[in-house]
């Protein structure tokens, strides 16, 4: 089972505002069956990193689900555990506004395995 990540974002007020206040996930099953995916999201208080997030989902042969997560933290991660190659997750970062915020966003090419 492939294990992705975002990494740890970095999300600390700039003149009071967070860069993101929620986490936009979109998740597609390429694949020809139906997978399973577990979505965890993680903060980081002092040097732990705390569960928040945990989510177990089944995406049909060819579907896509979008989630929007809670993100006004100093710094957040998710991490993804597939049943499957050919499942392509890419967030996004938004702001108070709705608007993407590109410094926390990535997109399938840039999510890590881990």
């Amino acid at each position: 089972m492939p294990n992705l990540t975002t990494g740890l974002f970095e999300n600390t007020p700039v003149a009071g505002v967070r860069p993101s206040s929620t986490l936009s996930v979109n998740i597609s099953n390429d694949d020809t069956v139906t997978i399973d995916i577990l979505i965890e999201g993680f903060f980081q208080s002092g040097t732990t990193k705390v569960m928040y997030v945990q989510e177990l989902l089944a995406l049909t042969a060819g579907s896509v689900v979008l989630r929007n997560y809670f993100a006004q933290f100093d710094a957040f991660e998710f991490q993804f555990t597939v049943s499957s190659d050919a499942v392509e997750v890419t967030a996004w970062g938004k702001d108070a506004a709705g608007n993407l915020t590109t410094a926390h966003r990535v997109v399938a090419q840039e999510v890590n395995q881990f």
